[in-house]
């Protein structure tokens, strides 16, 4: 489904040219024992396949950011369940890269995920099923992450450690920054966030937000329900946190990745400009709002200049793009 819209095609360009690849940190104490050196940055890991598989990620990462804003901060991903984030992101600051990324090995995120899953008590054949499942989903996590990284870097990157916490990822709207991160994964993946939005779309409407709502609305995961069942799951020593939960549990997670790639495929679609949320982002991170850029710079970008015309071309496009769509039908 998520390959019939049109915005595929806004996005066929040529690929991104690359420079040479950057010089592993000179340091006594590295980030991790091995560093695979690309264009776009260094990847960091305990072993040279983990290190390659960074190094895969920052490569397709950098070249899908470099396709919705036109270049791409170059950093470090590094792969540790110890390493302190501001640690890495110091060095990688002091050697002239613009982030640090750490997450976790393969191995440690397969003991996590059994951790927390025995900790719900779920069954061995389930635990099975996604202990085989946690490579291919990492291939997608890597990419996501990366997406908050560079985002924070190109946009805010002097913010300070107490203005990031007042969000979810960056000082930008949750919405705008967790479009950026599902962009840069694989098709098949937003495809996913896609059919859950349909899904609560059909089964819930009157669950999912207004348009005005929604670019205000906090991320799901800062919900008091949320953060509590992440505090009693496992948290690696770098801080990544896990948990378990039914389907269904927290609804709003269900619907709100997908309305978020939807909002930045509408805004590129209803303008025609496949870049739209280089002019949004800057305009934010200079302060404005997303009403105020509206106002003052919607219509040059073919978009209404107030939220109450943008939500009626939303609905429309909504009903006719993805609602009708993902019923099998023709538009």
């Amino acid at each position: 489904m998520f390959k019939r819209f049109s915005m595929m095609a806004l996005l066929a360009m040529s690929g991104v040219a690359t420079a040479d690849d950057l010089q592993c940190l000179d340091v006594e104490t590295p980030p991790a024992p091995v560093c695979v050196s690309t264009p776009y940055g260094l990847a960091y890991a305990d072993t040279e396949e983990e290190a390659r598989r960074a190094a895969a990620a920052l490569g397709d990462a950098a070249q899908k950011y470099a396709l919705h804003f036109a270049r791409s901060p170059s950093g470090t991903l590094v792969l540790s369940t110890d390493l302190d984030p501001l640690v890495a992101r110091d060095q990688a600051r002091a050697h002239g890269l613009d982030y640090a990324q750490v997450w976790l090995p393969i191995r440690a995120k397969r003991a996590m995920t059994e951790r927390a899953m025995r900790q719900a008590k779920v069954g061995r054949t389930a635990i099975s099923r996604a202990l085989a499942g946690v490579a291919e989903q990492e291939a997608v996590t890597l990419r996501h992450e990366l997406g908050h990284a560079m985002y924070a870097a190109m946009y805010w990157p002097d913010a300070a450690e107490s203005s990031l916490q007042a969000r979810y990822g960056t000082p930008a709207p949750d919405w705008l920054d967790e479009a950026v991160a599902i962009l840069m994964e694989p098709p098949e993946a937003q495809a996913r966030h896609l059919e859950s939005f349909i899904a609560a779309a059909k089964q819930r409407p009157r669950t999912i937000p207004g348009l005005d709502d929604f670019l205000r609305a906090e991320h799901p995961v800062r919900s008091a329900a949320l953060a509590t069942a992440l505090s009693r799951g496992p948290k690696s020593g770098s801080g990544v946190q896990m948990m378990v939960a039914d389907p269904g549990a927290f609804p709003a997670l269900d619907s709100f990745y997908g309305q978020s790639l939807l909002v930045a495929l509408f805004l590129a679609e209803t303008s025609g400009d496949p870049r739209i949320l280089v002019p949004i982002s800057a305009a934010i991170a200079g302060g404005d709002t997303f009403d105020q850029w509206l106002a003052s710079n919607g219509e040059a970008h073919r978009l209404p200049g107030d939220l109450p015309a943008l939500q009626a071309l939303w609905d429309g496009w909504l009903k006719s793009q993805v609602l009708r769509r993902g019923r099998g039908g023709k538009p």
